[in-house]
């Protein structure tokens, strides 16, 4: 970044942006919470889940609740799914966390863990929210 900042190459007008991105990332006093994004997901048992936006689009039927015009969650910023309880939800979670991270991965892909006891209700969360 030093050198980035110091480069002759770069033009007076250029190297002042790029030295106030710098400062910016750098600033102890700058709040990412300001920028932050976020859905919030209730399941059927009343748990609360802030979850962010770039993750919570990963699956597409909350992105289509959010983002579609005549969608009260769109309004609201806010899904109540009743069917789905806060243990499958938490899992569903993790999943598009994963999801997130490695979509176009270079690396090999670890296996999502997956308990036994939450297969067969996850395959129907899953198949209800059109996960792949």
């Amino acid at each position: 970044l030093t050198s980035l900042a110091l480069s002759p190459s770069l033009s007076g007008n250029r190297r002042t942006e790029e030295m106030a991105a710098v400062t910016d990332i750098d600033n102890p006093h700058l709040d990412p919470v300001e920028t932050f994004s976020f859905i919030k997901l209730v399941s059927a048992d009343g748990h609360e889940f802030f979850l962010d936006r770039r993750i919570a689009y990963e699956c597409d039927t909350f992105r289509k609740m959010v983002e579609k015009d005549g969608f009260r969650e769109g309004v609201t910023n806010e899904i109540k799914l009743p069917t789905i309880t806060g243990k499958l939800l938490e899992k569903v979670i993790e999943y598009l966390y994963y999801k997130y991270k490695f979509t176009d991965s270079k690396v090999p892909i670890p296996e999502f863990p997956i308990d036994d006891d939450l297969a067969l209700d996850l395959l129907l969360v899953a198949n209800y929210l059109n996960l792949y």
